[in-house]
């Protein structure tokens, strides 16, 4: 478990380092495997998915990490 919150914690440092949300986002497909870019890219553009997934807890507590320091 502590090499899956390494690498959590590494993905949100490279993430914070991006300039604007294009990088982050471009970033962030680079390190997806090609279904789960899909998957994203599916949920991104429905608004009700993309509601459903950033209402998670797991997803808040990403975006708190994200938006630490900023």
């Amino acid at each position: 478990m502590q090499n899956r919150n390494d690498q959590t914690d590494n993905l949100i440092f490279e993430l914070k380092q991006k300039r604007n949300v294009k990088e982050m986002e471009d970033y962030l497909m680079q390190k997806l495997n090609p279904a789960k870019t899909e998957e994203l890219e599916r949920i991104l553009r429905d608004p009700q998915a993309a509601q459903n997934l950033l209402s998670t807890p797991e997803a808040q507590a990403l975006l708190k990490k994200l938006l630490e320091n900023r």
